[in-house]
């Protein structure tokens, strides 16, 4: 997988989570690594990396990462009624990690590139994948995923991609292969056999 030569040093936030392009997540930040790089985050007008973890926990010691994950800025932020405080944050773009780390309050850093963009967007594609946009339009319904307030492009057939793959009931393995893809036509082709499959266990 190609990157372009940009790359930075990031901080990363490790979940259980995938996330992709275009889509919010909501978060509640208590532990003080966290707080601190929220806090950083905003005075510098910088984002961080949200990346899967692939075994281990979300809170206390470092766990093991994908190498893959997405570069998020934040959208929101509010005291909650528990004390803690809530962001909500947004996908920009795919992001490649590598040398991740801990600094001293074990906040993960690593080097970051951003990852090129998806190739095979042709015209085309939605017409053959129509399919895709009528259940991505169906989701869209229920009244959670409404309650987030998605901004849907449907002629956008990467939209549609980051969208659906974010929002179908599906395992975090499986999410964050569909996050590594570079092409547009296997990643549709994957989400319409994995929309099959969801439909033969209903």
């Amino acid at each position: 997988m190609s990157t372009d030569s940009t790359n930075e040093r990031l901080a990363l936030f490790p979940l259980h989570t995938v996330l992709f392009p275009g889509c919010t997540l909501p978060l509640q930040i208590f532990e003080q690594r966290y707080l601190r790089l929220i806090k950083t985050s905003l005075q510098n007008a910088q984002g961080f990396a949200v990346i899967l973890i692939s075994s281990g926990k979300e809170v206390g010691a470092q766990p093991d990462i994908y190498s893959i994950g997405c570069y998020v800025e934040i959208i929101d932020w509010e005291q909650l009624d528990n004390g803690l405080l809530g962001i909500t944050i947004r996908g920009q773009h795919r992001v490649k990690v590598s040398a991740p780390c801990a600094q001293d309050d074990g906040l993960l850093m690593a080097t970051a590139h951003k990852l090129d963009a998806v190739t095979g967007g042709k015209p085309s594609l939605l017409d053959e994948y129509s399919d895709l946009v009528d259940t991505l339009k169906h989701l869209a319904q229920h009244p959670f995923i409404a309650s987030q307030s998605l901004d849907i492009d449907y002629s956008d057939s990467l939209d549609v991609c980051n969208k659906l793959s974010y929002l179908l009931p599906i395992s975090n393995p499986i999410r964050q292969s569909l996050l590594e893809m570079d092409d547009l036509q296997p990643w549709m082709q994957t989400l319409r056999a994995r929309i099959e499959q969801i439909q033969t266990q209903i």
